[in-house]
């Protein structure tokens, strides 16, 4: 393919990606309208909780408890779980 054809083919994707990103956010907006106004704040608040990271000792003691749970398995004689 020649050199235009390709930019073409470029732009063409182009506009049907932008056409079903509109129809998307149009199905989405619609959705929305028909929640709970509860429900649509906490979908709005829910992406906010990735802000804040988990701190590196909370993460190590998660890790200690698990290694724990997997201990007391072992020693109760249940077959581990795959």
């Amino acid at each position: 393919m020649d050199s235009l054809a390709v930019q073409l083919l470029a732009y063409a994707g182009a506009a049907v990606a932008a056409v079903l990103g509109m129809w998307a956010m149009i199905k989405i907006i619609a959705w929305a309208k028909g929640m709970s106004t509860g429900a649509y704040l906490t979908l709005a608040i829910f992406p906010l909780i990735s802000l804040f990271p988990i701190p590196p000792t909370e993460i190590k003691k998660i890790e200690r408890i698990k290694q724990e749970q997997v201990k007391q398995k072992e020693e109760s004689g249940e077959p581990p779980k795959k």
